[in-house]
């Protein structure tokens, strides 16, 4: 007489009295919806409260030198020099963040005849003071909650 292995024997007595056993999408789906969050971005020191903060979440060095567009993107106004943005439903994994005041709404960061940013930004994980050509991998925050919260202070 054969054995029949326990799982079998389990599922195929389930199966008899009428239940239903999950299927392996159903965990799939679950266990991504746990893996899953809400990223709120909180920026402070705008210059002041005119045109926006433009947020870029960048998920690979592609999109953070520019080659490739960004994962998202979130353009908020600006009140007491502050905005906030929240990304929903964000993968957990490892991000950077590239934060400007666009103070002239022209949608992009304005720089001098030298290439020097003429608006405030911030990257981050990185104090652009210290250090004005970081790497996607300097920059990178995980991301890994249910909740989170990132503060920038713009330079």
């Amino acid at each position: 007489m054969k054995k029949i292995p326990i799982a079998l024997a389990l599922w195929t007595a389930a199966a008899l009295a009428g239940f239903a056993l999950p299927s392996h999408a159903e965990n799939a789906g679950s266990a991504s919806a746990q893996s899953q969050g809400n990223l709120t971005i909180e920026v402070h020191a705008a210059a002041n409260d005119d045109g926006y903060i433009d947020i870029s979440l960048l998920s690979n060095a592609e999109q953070f030198n520019g080659k490739a567009a960004p994962q998202q993107n979130c353009r908020e106004t600006i009140k007491q020099q502050r905005a906030r943005c929240t990304f929903v439903e964000l993968q957990h994994g490892d991000y950077a963040l590239f934060v400007y005041h666009d103070e002239n709404d022209n949608h992009k960061l304005d720089e001098n005849f030298l290439g020097a940013p003429t608006e405030k930004l911030a990257i981050s994980a990185v104090d652009l003071a210290s250090n004005s050509s970081p790497t996607f991998e300097q920059s990178t925050i995980r991301f890994q909650s249910s909740d989170g919260q990132v503060f920038i202070n713009l330079q």
